[in-house]
C-alpha cells in the first residue's frame, strides 16, 4: 500500500534547535527575527551561557502550483 500526503512533514534534523558556535550550548529563542520581503528570515541569536551573538538565516520558498 502507498500512502501520499499533500503536506511537507520536517524530519526531526529540521526541527533541532540551534548550538552556540563558541560553547555549543543548545538556544531555545532568538533575540530578534526579521523577515525579508525576498523570502528570507534572520534570526538574531545570544547564549546564555557565553554571550556570544551570531544570525542564522532561511529562505522560505514559494509555494509549488
Amino acid at each position: 500500500m502507498d500512502i501520499r500526503t499533500a503536506f511537507y512533514a520536517p524530519s526531526s534534523a529540521d526541527l533541532s534547535r540551534p548550538k552556540c558556535p563558541r560553547c555549543g550550548s543548545v538556544l531555545f529563542a532568538a533575540e530578534r527575527s526579521t523577515f525579508n520581503p525576498n523570502g528570507r528570515i534572520r534570526h538574531t541569536w545570544s547564549c546564555d551561557e557565553c554571550g556570544n551573538e551570531f544570525v542564522t538565516s532561511i529562505t522560505i520558498l514559494p509555494p509549488q502550483a
